[in-house]
C-alpha cells in the first residue's frame, strides 16, 4: 500500500466504529470518514468469530490486496476501517475483491474506473 499508512491506534479504529460511516456488503463491512490529514489511513479487522487464525490471516491478506489495488482509484484522502464478516471465510480472492470494491463505489470512495480509462487515452 504505497499512497496509505496504517490504522494502528485503538481510538483511531473506536472513532470510525462510532462516528465514521459505513456500509456492509455480503463479505466485508466499510467504515470510513474523510480525513483532512493529506493522506489515507487504512486499518483490517477479523474476529476470532470468522475462524482460527491461518483462516483469519488468510482473509485478512486477502482484503488488503483487493485494497491495495483500489488504492490508486481512491477520491480524496479518507480513514478507514475494513472489517470481514464471518461469511469471508474460505472465500476467493475474486468474491472479496468484487465485495470491496462495490462497497466502496457505493460509499462514494471511488472513482469511476470509465473516467480513469478516459483519462489515460
Amino acid at each position: 500500500m504505497k499512497n496509505t499508512q496504517p490504522l494502528k491506534l485503538n481510538k483511531d479504529f473506536r472513532r470510525l466504529y462510532s462516528r465514521g460511516k459505513s456500509l456492509a456488503g455480503g463479505f466485508v463491512v466499510v467504515y470510513y470518514m474523510r480525513s483532512r490529514r493529506g493522506v489515507s489511513r487504512a486499518g483490517f479487522t477479523v474476529s476470532k468469530s470468522v475462524g482460527k487464525a491461518v483462516v483469519r490471516n488468510r482473509t485478512k491478506r486477502l482484503m488488503k490486496e483487493s485494497y491495495r489495488l483500489l488504492e490508486d482509484r481512491l477520491k480524496g484522502h479518507s480513514d478507514m476501517v475494513i472489517v470481514a464478516r464471518n461469511r469471508a471465510a474460505g472465500k476467493s480472492f475474486a468474491q472479496i475483491s468484487r465485495d470491496l470494491e462495490y462497497v466502496m463505489r457505493t460509499l462514494g470512495l471511488l472513482e469511476s474506473a470509465g473516467a480513469e480509462r478516459q483519462e489515460k487515452s
